[in-house]
């Protein structure tokens, strides 16, 4: 916890410089974030505090407020849930957000707020002050739900507007802001995983019955296609790539406007995203994401992705590439390896890694928290709070990337794409050598084409030393390579042995299929013979490990949970590891509150601890000071 400056907030507000998020006094804002969701946000007061500590002293610096509006499954949220319209605030829900603000910003963590997620519109909206919503019974057989509906229907668009104005200018009494008014909270986003451009554009298309808002559609799609000299036809296949693509971030655009306006007008001062570049999406859903502030992405990966040969297979790091435009800041308010993938523990090390190395802004875990923090019985799939494979290596990635222990990449790269490339086809990194092979290596970034029936875009125009690609498919690897590593030399994966490496002056560390192997990297050797595990040494004294005087090593292997059921269970790391720092120091166990416990077996020699890891000390982590 001693990374944050406290309260958050007293840099100033946070906003866009180029491709950097930054404070008013012109420190580069770098957050580690996780995500609290549901019936997490809704916990008594103690629980709220304790776990506000905990959250920084993880090393968290951000934590995003989700699914405080998910009126169909959570229990109470924020829109009262006792009438026939959702157009209420619920007061004792609310009281509980305002605290999670109030606590997370005394431990120096930011928040970032989600506008809508999972909001039901009800009976009750249908006639408000912003005219009849048209089609609602097409809404209603959605359960509510207004995703792709809300980019056509303007009552809709209406209470969507009224809930931001009432959720952004409420007064936390606890911190006597309004949440617009706190620089505590650092990014605003309009809606989640909405899109029409790739998810949701399919909906108004005939077939699928939603006649009314099929109807906006057409006609919309007619006068688009008519303007700029279109087939009708090719404009209204949204399921292709080609000239539906670019009406579709047209149409994104005319809702991007009207949100973002009255933003302004609210007086918002803080990266404002539209909705997410998610899975599936391509090149041609960001042209409408760059409306905004900041580009968010979403982003879950699956076990072995340290074994991926990114020759020919993307992973969840290499598909975050895909989203960062360049000259924008780049969020991930989604990423995860969820449980019960057994390697889950190597993912924080390799997207803080990587994060650090491509100057991505704010990666944030998704999520921190779910259901609750009591009585928990189960493992879960999302709450990785009490889940030691992620929980156990987090600190170590938070001090890796906040602290810039990974410097950014040596060379800079923009794959410009042309109207070809970013509208009629789709392109990713699934299909894109170029983008899977350098995320690891250099800085890449995309680039967007000025195309004439957008009258809102803009040609990228690469900064001095970037150099322009033009090819989404070229292989940065040297033939015969079967790993990739970075431009600076400190980053490296064997894809072959599933074997990444972190080799920087502060922070040195080993991840994946380790049993067997002798890893020697500058001041830390590893040699373990549990099958996978990751081990990492980070100074946290800001000094080099050779000089520090206080480091922590974190040793984590596979985490279980038996037919799911709580406790988990930590497959011990065996083995010998050897830290070169200065004589005299010594090496303690820390316990899950970091409390000091017994030690292991030290001994000293040739100016390395030789630290004796036997599988009886029941920790991941050690202290050595």
């Amino acid at each position: 916890s001693f990374l944050n400056h406290k309260p958050a907030g007293r840099l100033g507000f946070v906003r866009a410089q180029g491709d950097r998020l930054v404070f008013e006094d012109g420190t580069v804002a770098r957050f580690w974030g996780g995500n609290l969701a549901a019936y997490s946000l809704f916990r008594s007061k103690e629980v709220i505090e304790i776990q506000a500590k905990r959250i920084a002293q993880l090393g968290y610096n951000l934590m995003r407020l989700h699914h405080h509006d998910s009126t169909e499954w959570v229990k109470p949220t924020v829109i009262a849930q006792d009438r026939d319209d959702s157009q209420h605030l619920d007061a004792e829900a609310l009281d509980r957000v305002d605290y999670w603000i109030k606590c997370l910003k005394d431990e120096g963590v930011y928040v970032w707020i989600d506008l809508h997620v999972g909001r039901q519109f009800k009976q009750g909206d249908v006639q408000s002050r912003f005219g009849t919503i048209e089609g609602f019974e097409e809404i209603a057989r959605a359960k509510g739900e207004v995703k792709g509906f809300c980019y056509y229907n303007e009552a809709v668009q209406g209470l969507m507007r009224d809930f931001a104005e009432q959720y952004l200018t409420h007064v936390n009494p606890y911190t006597g802001l309004a949440y617009k008014d706190d620089p505590a909270v650092m990014g605003v986003l309009i809606t989640n995983e909405n899109d029409l451009t790739f998810h949701f554009g399919n909906m108004m298309l005939r077939p699928h019955g939603n006649l009314v808002h099929n109807a906006l559609f057409e006609d919309a799609v007619a006068a688009f296609a008519a303007a700029h000299d279109l087939s009708r036809a090719k404009t209204m296949e949204t399921w292709l790539p080609g000239p539906s693509k670019i009406y579709l971030n047209e149409q994104e655009h005319l809702f991007n406007l009207s949100m973002l306006h009255q933003l302004e007008e609210l007086g918002v001062r803080v990266p404002v995203a539209t909705t997410n570049y998610w899975s599936g999406s391509s090149s041609f859903s960001l042209p409408s994401l760059t409306n905004g502030g900041i580009i968010d992405v979403h982003s879950y990966g699956e076990a072995d992705a340290l074994d991926v040969n990114p020759r020919y297979t993307a992973n969840y790091v290499s598909r975050v590439a895909g989203g960062h435009v360049d000259g924008m800041p780049l969020s991930i308010t989604e990423w995860n390896v969820p449980y019960p993938a057994m390697d889950r523990f190597t993912a924080p090390l390799y997207v803080a890694s990587v994060a650090a190395l491509q100057g991505w802004d704010a990666p944030m875990l998704y999520t921190y928290c779910f259901e609750g923090f009591q009585n928990q019985t189960n493992a879960s799939t999302w709450s990785t709070f009490l889940d030691p494979a992620v929980t156990g290596i987090t600190p170590a990635a938070a001090l890796a990337y906040r602290q810039g222990h990974v410097r950014p990449a040596e060379r800079a790269y923009c794959l410009l794409f042309d109207r070809e490339h970013a509208y009629y086809r789709a392109v990713d990194a699934g299909t894109s050598a170029t983008l899977r092979t350098l995320v690891e290596t250099s800085r890449i970034t995309v680039g967007l084409p000025d195309v004439p029936e957008l009258d809102w875009d803009a040609a990228t125009q690469p900064a001095d030393g970037v150099a322009v690609l033009r090819d989404a498919d070229r292989d940065f690897i040297p033939p015969g390579r079967h790993c990739v590593e970075s431009d600076t030399g400190e980053l490296r994966r064997d894809w072959v042995k599933g074997i990444q490496t972190i080799d920087t002056p502060k922070t040195q560390a080993a991840s994946g299929w380790l049993g067997g192997e002798a890893i020697a990297l500058g001041d830390v050797e590893v040699a373990v013979s549990t099958p996978k595990a990751v081990v990492a040494v980070s100074a946290l004294d800001d000094r080099p490990l050779a000089e520090s005087s206080r480091a922590l090593l974190t040793v984590v292997a596979r985490v279980l949970a038996v037919d799911k059921r709580l406790p988990f269970r930590s497959e011990p790391v065996v083995g010998t590891v050897r830290v070169r720092m200065p004589a005299g120091l010594s090496v303690t166990a820390l316990d899950a509150d970091g409390a000091k416990g017994e030690s292991p077996a030290v001994a000293y020699a040739d100016g390395m601890y030789v630290i004796e890891l036997d599988g009886t000390v029941g920790t991941h982590w050690f202290m050595i000071e």
